[in-house]
């Protein structure tokens, strides 16, 4: 916020203040916002109070801690190095020592002064030194400056405590979330004159320390450091000791209850079981909505996988009866082409055989009509040729002695009910077979004359 007069209106809608003290604040903070107002709520305390929220504060937004500014700043600088930064680092390095020496007269003088001052007067000078120290002072993370506050919280109060959280308060308020609990938020004023009594009597009795351990998740906070401070300004604390309860997280978080100022442990107890009574409701709600929330999630993904099963076992089904369909095709299609080849196989065959029939028939009528005449019964020198068919017939004919032998195949061949295409004349005694080769010798020098006894050989596979 660079505009003094932006920094001026937005000081006194922040705290209520007039303009001529937000300016004079801000001014004597050298324009740091956060200090200002750091310094405005040092100077006007408050007596102790209790607020307790109906429906729950939501915290609004607010600056960054000027700290933290200055520490990215710092962070920004010594990224690199040149001649020209040296004299800037002198110049940082100086002003550590000067703040050093000036927070150790500032002990001194606050020793003294609170045995002289009004309470108020020390209020004021310890916030304006305060805020002027933290102006210059850099900062480690959220994070460290948990841890830091742990260690020296431990180290001066003992280990009966709250169990702080080492993380930042936002951080802390998502885990608080995440287990629907409150946020129990202590914000440690190292130099309020109240703040030892209070941690010692108070806020590590046993009593209260057993409560708030048991019921909440705890944060505790410097706020000197920028993460306390800044969530001081957010929760808009005006009165050290401090104590909230806060609900939910992120932009969702609300102010449940708030305790400033001096109070007994009956007291805080008192009031913060009246905002665990008063507001638990949120945290049930909450709890409840988000158990809501993942039965209505595990329900719509055992739908959702209850729904993939079936679209599954679908598709399983389906290429099932896809692959049997398939296979009956293909059996069809083989049995149609099994069922043509025998169909085309048989046809062939049917018309081998007729022609065969045909071609036999030509050749018994061909055969028979080129025969020469059967000479008479009891012709001197004749040969009288018996042949046994397959079908166990006899067949007899008287031939001459010069005939040859192709004159017996054409003879068998002209025979009716003999319809062998190949075949040979087989003497059985002496065994001789004659084959068409043969044809062309003489019955007489086949040895067949004035008889012979033959029978056929069929090679109708060949």
């Amino acid at each position: 916020m660079s505009n003094p007069d932006e920094q001026v209106a937005q000081f006194i809608a922040t705290t209520g203040c007039d303009a001529d003290q937000a300016a004079f604040l801000i001014e004597a903070s050298h324009g740091n916002f956060e200090a200002a107002v750091q310094m405005y709520y040092d100077s006007h305390p408050a007596e102790p109070s209790y607020a307790n929220a109906a429906t729950g504060t939501a915290i609004p937004a607010r600056p960054a801690a000027p700290a933290g500014r200055t520490a990215a700043a710092a962070g920004r600088q010594h990224r690199g190095f040149s001649i020209f930064s040296l004299p800037l680092k002198l110049l940082a390095t100086g002003i550590g020592v000067m703040a050093s020496v000036v927070q150790l007269t500032f002990s001194v003088a606050a020793f003294v002064g609170d045995r002289v001052l009004p309470i108020s007067v020390m209020r004021a000078a310890r916030g304006m030194m305060r805020s002027a120290i933290a102006a210059t002072a850099e900062h480690p993370d959220a994070k460290t400056q948990a841890r830091q506050f742990i260690e020296q919280f431990t180290a001066e109060y003992g280990d009966r405590r709250p169990n702080w959280v080492e993380e930042s308060w936002r951080e802390a308020a998502t885990l608080a979330h995440r287990q629907f609990r409150f946020l129990f938020v202590y914000l440690h004023s190292p130099e309020h004159e109240d703040t030892d009594s209070y941690v010692s009597n108070v806020l590590c009795s046993s009593q209260v320390v057993d409560y708030v351990n048991q019921q909440f998740l705890c944060w505790g906070g410097d706020v000197r450091k920028p993460d306390a401070f800044n969530l001081s300004g957010r929760l808009n604390i005006s009165t050290y000791p401090s104590v909230a309860l806060l609900a939910f997280s992120g932009t969702r978080t609300k102010l449940v209850a708030a305790a400033q100022g001096k109070v007994r442990p009956q007291q805080l107890l008192a009031a913060l079981q009246r905002a665990v009574d008063d507001q638990g409701m949120l945290l049930t709600a909450e709890r409840l909505e988000q158990e809501e929330r993942e039965m209505s999630r595990r329900l719509l993904a055992e739908q959702n996988a209850e729904y993939e099963a079936s679209l599954a076992a679908d598709r399983e089904r389906d290429a099932r009866r896809q692959e049997e369909r398939r296979k009956a095709d293909e059996e069809a299609r083989q049995a149609a082409l099994e069922e043509a080849r025998a169909r085309a196989e048989a046809e062939a065959a049917e018309q081998r055989r007729l022609q065969a029939i045909a071609s036999i028939a030509a050749r018994r009528e061909q055969k028979g009509a080129s025969l020469p005449p059967e000479p008479a019964a009891g012709t001197p020198g004749i040969a009288t040729i018996r042949v046994r068919l397959p079908d166990g017939k006899n067949q007899q004919r008287r031939f001459e002695p010069s005939m040859t032998v192709q004159v017996l195949y054409d003879w068998v061949d002209s025979l009716e009910g003999f319809d062998s295409m190949h075949y040979s004349l087989v003497c059985a005694f002496p065994k001789k077979v004659f084959e068409r080769s043969d044809a062309a010798e003489t019955l007489e020098g086949a040895g067949l004359v004035p008889q012979g006894a033959l029978f056929v050989q069929v090679h109708d596979d060949e």
